[in-house]
């Protein structure tokens, strides 16, 4: 029979809930113990289907073929992490074979243990990974409070009402006041620039809105982009085309 490596914590993956408040020590204890009693379970319940091969020779073809990477343990069981060479050992994995296999693990390492319910399924394909799908934790929605607070801001600085210092303060209130008050978006270039000079990249159209507005700048090429024409205005020019974009909004 070949040589099984013995499962370690490293092959154990806890995955994801939400409710479970452990400790990294205690959930790292708990993955060396189902290793170990997996990695047991595994040895004694394979060499039991070789000795009974004549009887049950499905079982016994399975467990031969397929290789034990480790576990992934789920709010409802440990996972079989598994390697399967082909299509019909995959088959037997996910049928009644599968079921008696899993069962007499279960019963043998006194966990729950169950195979993946992987996307390989049914598919003609060789050498497949039949694993857990890692849980994918929901987004942090952001807390609505802070949310307007940090709208309130911006609206504030697009206004003129809160006034920052540095050399790209003004450049920035534009690129705010052409966003949020024309729905116009602009590349912005700073560098190898002296301070209080910018670029602003934009398309055609835009530019054509620019310059309608009177923008302090004459437009010239920026490659051969979608936004490939091109304005460069000082600090001053800046805050002043602001005004101009706030009050013709």
């Amino acid at each position: 029979m070949p040589y099984l490596p013995r499962l370690t914590a490293d092959t154990v993956r806890w995955h994801y809930h939400e409710d479970d408040h452990r400790s990294e020590e205690a959930i790292e204890q708990i993955c060396c113990e189902l290793a170990e009693l997996l990695h047991d379970a595994w040895h004694t319940v394979k060499s039991r289907a070789a000795d009974n091969r004549s009887t049950d020779p499905s079982l016994h073809r399975l467990m031969a073929n397929l290789r034990l990477k480790g576990l992934d343990v789920t709010a409802d069981a440990c996972v079989l992490s598994l390697w399967v060479p082909g299509r019909g050992g995959h088959d037997l994995l996910h049928a009644r074979t599968g079921e008696r296999m899993t069962a007499a693990l279960s019963e043998e390492a006194r966990t729950e243990v169950r195979v993946a319910n992987c996307a390989n399924r049914l598919q003609w394909t060789r050498g497949i990974d039949c694993s857990e799908r890692s849980p994918v934790a929901l987004p942090v929605l952001p807390d609505p409070e802070t949310v307007r607070r940090a709208e309130t801001h911006l609206d504030a600085v697009v206004e003129g009402l809160v006034v920052k210092d540095g050399p790209q303060a003004g450049s920035q209130r534009l690129l705010l006041a052409l966003e949020r008050r024309l729905g116009l978006s602009a590349d912005a270039f700073w560098g190898d620039r002296p301070d209080g000079l910018v670029t602003l990249r934009c398309t055609q159209g835009d530019a054509r809105r620019l310059i309608s507005l009177g923008v302090p700048a004459q437009p010239s090429p920026a490659g051969t982009f979608e936004k490939n024409v091109a304005f460069t205005l000082t600090d001053r020019q800046c805050r002043e085309f602001a005004d101009v974009v706030v009050a013709n909004s």
